[in-house]
């Protein structure tokens, strides 16, 4: 007696390849749409601190001195493996100058390039801004 194989069966070859091949393009795209948001969020992160840094800076070499307080900001930047010829900081002074009890404020912009910019065409850039501020004493 030979076994036969039921005929429901014959019509179903390679269904379970074409499901795996469609789940693991979704499962891709989301893995790499969570390390861009991941990214993103991190840079955003690092310019934060750096405008933090940046006030510091300027707080401790009280003065004015804007210059210092732009190459700080962009070291930091740098060390957090970020483009700092992309960065654009501004120091300014609020109350019209650097001495206490005067504010200071620093603002950092940078232009985030996606990663994923090789394999997608017109992927859109996005501006990230951070704010530091603090009253000089």
């Amino acid at each position: 007696m030979r076994f036969q194989r039921p005929p429901r069966f014959g019509n179903q070859r390679g269904q379970s390849l074409l499901e795996t091949a469609v789940m693991f393009v979704v499962i891709f795209a989301i893995v790499f749409w969570v390390f861009e948001i991941g990214w993103l969020m991190y840079t955003y992160t690092v310019m934060a601190d750096a405008a933090n840094e940046g006030v510091r800076h300027a707080i401790v070499h009280s003065g004015g001195d804007s210059s210092g307080t732009q190459t700080t900001v962009k070291n930091f930047a740098h060390t957090s493996l970020h483009d700092i010829s992309a960065i654009s900081v501004s120091v300014t002074f609020p109350d019209g100058g650097a001495a206490p009890p005067n504010r200071v404020v620093v603002t950092v912009t940078y232009t985030y390039v996606p990663w994923l910019k090789n394999y997608i065409s017109n992927i859109p850039t996005m501006k990230t801004y951070a704010e530091g501020r603090m009253v000089v004493q």
